[in-house]
Order: C-alpha cells, then sequence, then structure tokens
C-alpha cells in the first residue's frame, strides 16, 4: 500500500499559481492520499477544493475535516439561504472504503499578535490485512512549540486509547437482529471495527530534535540510539534508513529555514512493515514536499 501526505497549500506552488491537477498529478499513484490546507469556500477564486480533487480523483472515497468553519452564507433577493460553509481543514482520499471517520480537534491557546487558527486530527478506518488499518491526517501549530507539545500529547493518547474506546458505534454482546430494528439499521456484520495498527502522518511543523517529536517517538538513548518502542511510534523516514538530520520537507523560501517539518508515525507493530519511505524533491505544487511511504499490510 502507497500512502502520502501533503500540505498542498491550497495548491499554490512555488511559481505563485494555484494548479490542483498539479497536486493530482504529484499523488496520483497513492493508494491513500492525506492532505493538509484544504480550501471550501474560503475563497471565491478557489471555490471547493475538496470536490475539485475529488473529481481530479476518480477513483478514491473521501471525507474532508475542517480545522476552520465559518459562515459563508448568503440571502438571495427572494431570500432564499445559500447555505456554503467557509472551510480550511485536511482531506483524506482512499481507494478502499472509509469505514468510519471521526475528527479530534486539539488544543489552542491565542498568541498575542498573531493569528492563531484550530489544529485537528482526522481519523479514517480502512480494510487493510487481516484487521484494518486505522489512518490520521494531522496539521499542528506553527507559531508555539509549547501549544505543539500539547497537540501531540493528545494526539498520542487519542490514537493509543482508540482500541479501548471502540469504533464509532459498538454492540459487543447484542442480539444481532437487534442491528436491523430501531434506528441502527445495520447489520452487525457491518459495524467497523477499530483495529490496533495506526499511521499518523502531515504537517507537524517540528524537527526531529524538538522535544514534541521526542514525545511521539522516545528520546534518543546515548548508547543505542532511538528505538522503537512499544509505547510510542516510529518515524517511516527513520525506518527507512533517512538519518533524523537529513531530509528537507519544507524549502527555504521567504527568508525561513528549510526543515524536516512533515512526517510519517506507525504504531509499533507496523515498523516491520514499512518497506519504503521517501520525500518527493521533485515536487512543486506548494510551498512543502510529499511525504511517501510504502506498507506491507
Amino acid at each position: 500500500m502507497l500512502i502520502v501526505s501533503y500540505n498542498i497549500q491550497f495548491g499554490c506552488g512555488r511559481d505563485g499559481k494555484v494548479d490542483l491537477a498539479r497536486i493530482a498529478r504529484t499523488v496520483a499513484a497513492a493508494d491513500l492520499i492525506l492532505l493538509q490546507e484544504v480550501e471550501r469556500h474560503w475563497r471565491p477564486a478557489h471555490g471547493d477544493q475538496a470536490e475539485e480533487l475529488a473529481r481530479l480523483l476518480p477513483g478514491y472515497r473521501w471525507v474532508h475535516g475542517p480545522a476552520v468553519d465559518l459562515d459563508g452564507s448568503s440571502v438571495g433577493a427572494d431570500g432564499r439561504v445559500d447555505n456554503k460553509r467557509r472551510q480550511v481543514g485536511l482531506m483524506i482520499l482512499s481507494k478502499a472504503r472509509i469505514l468510519s471517520t471521526r475528527r479530534l480537534v486539539l488544543d489552542k491557546v491565542p498568541v498575542r499578535g498573531k493569528i492563531a487558527d484550530d489544529a485537528l486530527l482526522l481519523e479514517a478506518v480502512i480494510p487493510a490485512g487481516k484487521t484494518g488499518l486505522r489512518v490520521y491526517d494531522t496539521h499542528l501549530s506553527y507559531l508555539s512549540q509549547r501549544q505543539r507539545q500539547r497537540q501531540v500529547e493528545q494526539i498520542r493518547v487519542f490514537i493509543q486509547s482508540a482500541p479501548l474506546r471502540g469504533p464509532v458505534i459498538v454492540g459487543d454482546g447484542v442480539d444481532p437482529q437487534a442491528f436491523k430494528a430501531d434506528w441502527v439499521e445495520l447489520e452487525a456484520a457491518a459495524l467497523p471495527p477499530m483495529p490496533a495498527p495506526a499511521i499518523v502522518m502531515g504537517d507537524f511543523n517540528m524537527t526531529p530534535r524538538s522535544p514534541e517529536y521526542e514525545s511521539l517517538v522516545g528520546a534518543l538513548d546515548p548508547v543505542y540510539g532511538r528505538q522503537v518502542e512499544g509505547d510510542r511510534f516510529a518515524d517511516v523516514l527513520s525506518l527507512a534508513g533517512l538519518a533524523e538530520n537529513e531530509g528537507i520537507t519544507f524549502p527555504s523560501s521567504r527568508g525561513k529555514q528549510a526543515k524536516r517539518i512533515d512526517h510519517g508515525f506507525v504504531t509499533a507493530d507496523l515498523a516491520a512493515a514499512v518497506k519504503r519511505a521517501w520525500i518527493d524533491e521533485a515536487a512543486d505544487g506548494s510551498d512543502h514536499q510529499p511525504v511517501w511511504v510504502e506498507l506491507d499490510v
């Protein structure tokens, strides 16, 4: 299974042109696509980017999770309301069925003199392997390491505790016929799973030497280096052999330093399934570079 994560910056490339077709071409080989900074009616000129990407990638199911969701409605001369929402957020596209999805709004506090928007974790459960796979897309605060630390802890707890909470609808021990009655209207076999294996990818706005990175993958041992510990996550690029001080996912621009801030992490039970992972340095559809991983699931 090929998975790609890409902060598309609403499709604005390094040439300053907004081109969603270029984004679609960049990610079209993937089985699973995780995008950040996808707009829906945010700017009139950009329209509904989620719908447009879905049109450009017709072989995928998809879900959009707005991190920012504001009123964009208008009222016609006849009094009819056009109930548009102005949204910016995350998008997951999957060739496999998306069995269920959830959204977790991450902690944020205002920063004086800066624009600070909400951060989100978007979950999708897809059929893969024997048990299924949990997939998470995220985009963390760019402003504050302290806030990213809080957000990373929320992500870690949420992902690790999800199998204990169970799927979005549960019914252990319920008579299978009950699922066809009343409001549920489901076959018992149609209940979605909440598998243990998970991958989380996105724009974390953190480098591999940051405290928030260590909260996810564990501390760097002075003798044995970075270990794949059972209660932490493993960096897919590191598993594929890329040193933590190598690789750039955010090239230098407008005075900003080049750095590796886009990542992919898997739960320890998936570490052996990582066959390869890489940064697409040739992509030019955004101010970020896509991160790819191939999983044997």
